[in-house]
């Protein structure tokens, strides 16, 4: 799982891409027009830059031509401009490949998986202070002991941390937890496994688990 910056000025477009990459546990962050995204990219740590290039207040192009002034983080141009010329435009300014609209959001997400596992930016670890979730295998440890968690509280743990600093809504829970094992989940269970689960974790002090009274939990500072 990585973090993608997505620079897409249609905001529907932008959307299906978000939801595919997320299908894959990736966390998007979206801006929808040169400036925004110039003032947002900096601010974010990055794994994989999607780029359009056509841009109602810039380019794309003018973007990866900045990026690459201090980093070599991979990006990928998601565009129409798809001719030779414009191709070697796009490699000469900086980025790592290109895929070309309208493409199929399943062969995005094969590609990026490809460019992440290339340069080592998907990773199957995820760490907060000292909590550590290998999600290769499902594997959960807390100051490096390895800590035992039902398939509920695992998908709820790790749902979580992957909305890191983001208020998550019982709603958003009820939704994300109601097919794990056929079951029914109502705001009792999500109330019962976030207990047991800062039980597990000894956080009595919610350094990791924060309730947002009235609206729901966050996970970190």
């Amino acid at each position: 799982m990585a973090n993608i910056f997505l620079l897409e000025d249609d905001k529907i477009l932008s959307k299906g891409i978000s939801i595919a990459l997320k299908k894959d546990s990736h966390t998007i962050t979206a801006a929808y027009g040169f400036v925004d995204a110039l003032t947002q990219y900096q601010k974010r740590k990055t794994d994989l830059f999607l780029l359009d290039i056509n841009l109602p207040d810039g380019s794309g192009l003018e973007l990866c031509r900045k990026i690459r002034e201090t980093s070599d983080i991979p990006i990928l141009f998601l565009t129409a401009n798809d001719t030779e010329e414009n191709m070697l435009e796009g490699f000469g300014a900086g980025c790592d490949d290109y895929i070309s609209k309208p493409f199929s959001l399943e062969v995005l997400r094969k590609k990026v998986h490809a460019i992440l596992k290339r340069t080592g930016g998907d990773s199957p670890r995820m760490k907060y202070k000292s909590l550590e979730i290998d999600t290769d295998k499902c594997l959960v440890l807390l100051s490096g002991e390895e800590i035992h968690l039902t398939a509920t509280e695992y998908k709820l743990l790790l749902y979580l941390i992957q909305n890191k600093g983001k208020v998550v809504t019982k709603t958003m829970l009820l939704e994300r937890l109601w097919d794990i094992d056929g079951n029914f989940v109502d705001d009792n269970t999500i109330r019962v496994n976030i207990k047991r689960l800062r039980q597990k974790l000894n956080d009595e002090k919610q350094e990791y688990i924060v309730t947002v009274f009235g609206m729901g939990y966050t996970f970190g500072e």
